[in-house]
């Protein structure tokens, strides 16, 4: 259950009522049914989700198109039962060496796994480096695409029929985002060098200290058991209604905004206590709004190849999980990666997307409305944040309800 809490709102002056869109209602057949009348956006990704419009690959489907970058994302499987039954399926192997070849090869393997880990950052780095040498550099590449975005869109408003094309692709905008992990690979590389096949033991214990990448699910766990704790300092989660209201990303607390930023990945802990130290909400303030635009773009890229092109959309197990974790679509303690290596956990997640979509972009442009998303929510609200579009999240119960 998502929870609000009551808050001293004299910490949020700034804040306003929008006439938005209502919460998706998950509690019954019947209230869903609902929602799927009066949320067109509802309607059209549950359509386009059951026919197979859109989707999730199958089970160990490396991907790399114009949508995803599974090079710059961790293993969704750790790939011990693997390398395991191969040795115990290996005439050569003798019974009384099974044990220790077992464990050998799953280091070796594990070795391997790092060494492309790094060439895939350095790759990440290098490809990305020619996009934003055309467009700009990468902290301002998001603001500029976001506000091109909204331009483009009530250009098209005024003047119908001309298509809005942004300059970079999802994939482009992903490998931006993660591009910043290639400063991890100095320090990594030693430890690599020093520890060799034991390194999966200091990463699990030090994850922040590993290239995105790299990561093994274990440590990505631990990872999001870290994120999802600041959740609880997200505007929608402290207001007393379920509503979410205008919240300037100047408006949150000091030591709020630097935490949130260390989560998503948008501030290092160095700058995180120079910022903090001189109080610099100017620049921290700019650092959540880019977040926020961000999760803006992407959801945009997403659904603008969902509903308003031919061709399928079809994620990768890698994206599906990164997705998730980004927008905080999970409870305390889940397991991301076992989730989606099920079909029952797939669809949970994949329908805790659409809900989260169906809320924040219904009326806009990308789904047939006429507002651009700054008009429907306000500019850079981070008020609405991360927040799920439903009062509970989908589980295993709710989904036999939706799907029902």
């Amino acid at each position: 259950m998502i929870r609000f809490r009551s808050v001293n709102v004299r910490s949020y002056s700034s804040l306003r009522k929008l006439a938005t869109s209502s919460l998706v209602a998950v509690d019954s057949a019947k209230c869903f049914q609902q929602s799927l009348s009066d949320n067109s956006t509802l309607a059209k990704l549950a359509k386009a989700y059951k026919t197979g419009k859109f989707g999730v690959a199958a089970s160990n489907t490396e991907m790399f198109d114009d949508l995803n970058s599974d090079r710059s994302l961790p293993l969704v499987r750790f790939p011990k039962l693997q390398v395991f039954e191969e040795v115990q399926n290996d005439p050569k192997v003798g019974d009384w060496r099974k044990p220790a070849t077992k464990w050998f090869r799953l280091g070796k393997k594990l070795l391997k796994m790092y060494l492309n880990g790094i060439k895939d950052t350095w790759r990440v780095f290098y490809d990305s480096r020619k996009v934003l040498q055309k467009i700009g550099n990468s902290q301002s590449i998001i603001t500029l695409t976001y506000r091109d975005l909204e331009f483009q869109e009530i250009q098209n408003r005024i003047k119908p029929g001309s298509p809005v094309r942004l300059a970079i692709t999802r994939r482009e905008l992903q490998e931006i985002y993660r591009r910043q992990e290639l400063w991890k690979l100095p320090a990594f590389f030693v430890l690599l060098l020093i520890f060799e096949e034991t390194l999966p033991v200091i990463c699990f214990l030090v994850p922040s200290l590993v290239p995105w990448n790299c990561l093994t699910p274990g440590a990505y766990k631990k990872l999001s058991e870290r994120r999802i704790v600041s959740q609880s300092l997200l505007p929608f989660y402290q207001l007393p209604t379920s509503s979410p209201s205008y919240t300037p990303p100047y408006a949150l607390e000091l030591s709020h905004t630097t935490d949130l930023l260390k989560r998503f990945k948008m501030l290092s802990k160095t700058k995180a206590y120079l910022y903090s130290w001189s109080e610099n909400r100017t620049r921290l303030g700019e650092l959540l709004a880019q977040f926020h635009q961000y999760l803006v773009l992407d959801d945009w890229l997403l659904l603008q190849s969902i509903l308003n092109t031919d061709q399928k959309t079809i994620l990768s197990e890698k994206e599906l999980v990164n997705a998730i974790l980004d927008r905080q679509l999970y409870r305390p303690g889940e397991d991301l990666n076992y989730l989606t290596s099920n079909e029952i956990g797939r669809k949970m997640l994949i329908w805790r997307l659409i809900v989260y979509w169906s809320f924040r972009f219904q009326g806009t442009a990308v789904t047939g409305g006429s507002k651009t998303f700054s008009e429907l929510w306000g500019v850079n609200n981070i008020g609405v944040l991360n927040c799920p579009g439903t009062q509970q999240l989908i589980d295993e119960s709710i989904l036999s309800v939706i799907e029902g």
